[in-house]
């Protein structure tokens, strides 16, 4: 089985390249942006004429509908990958049963549970990539954040830059700086629904396709595992084990369920695990809601739990030891390391917000958004030491960034 650091490092050039998708339409939209600045106020309505006529948006649907082919293609290898790998780990369990392990192409009912997870991921990825937008601010009520079509917010940066050019009124660089910052910060991204209360949402896209593509990793091993459960008879389940588990699933990792009990846990039922201890009905199911666990196949009594009951209890204390900071705010493990997944967005935020200001020549706006990725990476690595986790700059990075 790939362990977690594997599947992030397999993960991590897709998230790079949906950052690329960002990049460039941020950086196609600064240069433009530096253009208007540097013309004369009577010349530049004709290169707003120029841009309306539409050549850049084009040049930018392109350039997504290119980059979105590859990021399908390497999916669609990513979850192969572990498939593959997923279905090397059942082989023990078909020679224990004397069942022939066949090559993973010629598996034909894997392949089919295979297939249907990729279309089922792939399918979301696509979803995501058609509900593009930038969050822009309302120009008649400023605290209101829009969610902002490409092509519209294109035109409507565009719009604004004529504008100040215009009025010469402020500085141009000081005038764009509030909107290059807010296209810089809010990336591309994906615009959601809560059908519910009707209140509209939204997450960077590179945050929701990572999501997506840990939920499909967690269902491919899901899937692998199900269907060769069902090949070699298991009866029944242990849950995955990581470091760090969110304080509902810790006390179930590591054990073994029988197929029912199991269905009762799944159900928010009461439930017991093989020896027999007891636990109380868990409300959030395993492997959902950006759940890492999931179970594999087992045959009860027979296989052996990968952790001991001493080794789940030392995970678990080193959990909760966590992190006193000097205001004396304790946080697990589990809590520090989600707070390093928001210091690190702040960081690529930065960085980002760098990169646009110096393509529409704002460096003085630069310098500032440097000066604060400095301040953030050194909060960052010093919060990391004092929690005893690694940092993970990797998940830092934005190419073109030295």
């Amino acid at each position: 089985m790939l362990s977690e650091k594997q599947i992030d490092k397999l993960i991590q050039p897709i998230v790079d390249r949906q950052n690329a998708i960002s990049r460039y339409v941020i950086r196609k939209i600064a240069q433009r942006v530096k253009e208007v600045g540097e013309l004369l106020p009577s010349d530049v309505y004709k290169l707003e004429r120029l841009y309306k006529s539409g050549a850049d948006v084009r040049a930018i649907n392109k350039e997504i509908a290119r980059l979105t082919k590859i990021q399908e293609s390497e999916i669609k290898k990513l979850i192969r990958r572990v498939a593959i790998d997923s279905y090397k780990d059942a082989k023990p369990f078909y020679d224990y049963r004397k069942i022939p392990f066949i090559d993973f192409a010629d598996n034909k009912s894997l392949q089919n549970v295979v297939k249907a997870i990729e279309k089922q991921t792939l399918g979301a990825y696509q979803n995501l990539s058609k509900a593009q937008a930038f969050m822009l601010r309302d120009r008649k009520n400023p605290k209101i954040l829009k969610p902002t079509p490409i092509a519209k917010a294109y035109q409507s940066v565009i719009d604004e830059a004529v504008q100040a050019s215009q009025s010469g009124a402020v500085d141009f660089n000081t005038a764009m700086r509030r909107t290059m910052t807010q296209l810089s910060d809010s990336g591309i991204c994906h615009v959601e629904y809560n059908t519910e209360s009707g209140r509209r949402y939204s997450q960077r896209l590179d945050t929701a396709v990572r999501r997506n593509l840990t939920d499909g990793v967690r269902a491919i091993n899901q899937g692998v595992q199900d269907e060769t459960g069902k090949q070699f008879g298991a009866d029944g389940k242990e849950i995955t084990v990581h470091a760090m588990s969110a304080p509902d699933h810790e006390p179930v990792q590591g054990h073994q369920f029988t197929n029912e009990e199991y269905e009762k846990l799944q159900s928010s039922e009461s439930f017991k695990d093989l020896d027999g201890q007891e636990f109380s009905p868990i409300e959030r199911h395993i492997g959902v809601l950006n759940c890492k666990h999931f179970t594999y196949s087992i045959i009860c009594g027979v296989s052996k739990p990968v952790y001991t009951k001493e080794q789940l209890e030392k995970i678990k204390e080193d959990n909760q030891k966590g992190y006193t900071d000097k205001a004396g705010h304790h946080y697990t493990k589990y809590e520090c390391s989600q707070k390093m997944r928001d210091m690190e967005t702040k960081i690529r935020q930065q960085k980002e917000r760098y990169m646009t200001l110096m393509s529409c020549g704002d460096t003085e706006g630069a310098d500032k958004a440097r000066a604060k990725v400095k301040q953030f990476n050194k909060e960052y690595s010093e919060f990391a030491r004092a929690c005893g986790l690694s940092t993970q700059f990797d998940r830092t990075r934005v190419e073109g960034y030295s």
